[in-house]
């Protein structure tokens, strides 16, 4: 790739989460987007220590990034791999839409909280301060500093928190849904139960229907 085809951007604004899609698993990173190609096509860093081998051309993946208070979102796939420094370029979109507001069945909190993104080996790589701002039984709305988030993780990840009514702490396992991006990133949690009598299930539907809410429309 000539790099001279691309027009460079200016840099501190241009944060990138990139949600690398394979068969069995996706993994989020933090990126920087470099330049645009004559074409539209996206050029993008990738973190040092990021295992190039689970890169390939054709692979697909999201993008999700703000500008102006807006975040936008977009579907792609790899176009090519470059090894030094590690660089994606990224097929052109055929579209990069606004990200639509959300309308969820969830009640608003304002509990903190921790949050342990995983590896792809289920390892805790990261502790991180968190504030929920809102809950329902099949998932949850997160804030955290954006900048304190790993450069890579999967979407898998671990939440400790005390329920509003409940007297002790209940830990959440769950999926990253989607994420809007900011100083403050927001993420939206889908949890994963191993049953209806999982411990942590039990304490967010005892809440839910205490607050005299229906347990409806509850996809986050």
């Amino acid at each position: 790739m000539d790099s001279k085809q691309y027009k460079a951007l200016a840099s501190q604004f241009n944060t990138l989460w990139l949600t690398i899609i394979e068969d069995s698993s996706s993994t989020l990173l933090r990126s920087q987007l470099l330049g645009l190609g004559t074409d539209n096509a996206l050029l993008c860093t990738l973190p040092d220590d990021f295992d190039l081998t689970h890169c390939w051309s054709g692979l697909p993946c999201k993008g999700r990034s703000l500008l102006d208070g807006d975040t936008y979102q977009f579907e792609t796939t790899i176009r090519e791999v470059l090894h030094a420094p590690p660089v994606l370029s990224l097929t052109p979109p055929s579209k990069i839409p606004k990200a639509q507001p959300r309308h969820y069945p969830r009640l608003p909190v304002n509990l903190p909280g921790t949050i342990r993104p995983l590896s792809d080996t289920s390892q805790i790589i990261a502790v991180l301060p968190i504030t929920l701002n809102d809950l329902c039984p099949t998932g949850c709305q997160i804030q955290t500093p954006a900048s304190s988030w790993p450069t890579i993780t999967t979407m898998q990840v671990l939440i400790t928190c005390q329920p509003p009514t409940s007297s002790h702490t209940t830990t959440f396992h769950g999926k990253i849904e989607w994420l809007d991006p900011g100083p403050q990133v927001s993420i939206g949690i889908q949890f994963q139960f191993s049953s209806e009598k999982d411990t942590a299930s039990m304490d967010v539907r005892q809440w839910f229907t205490s607050q005299r809410a229906t347990l409806v429309n509850t996809t986050v």
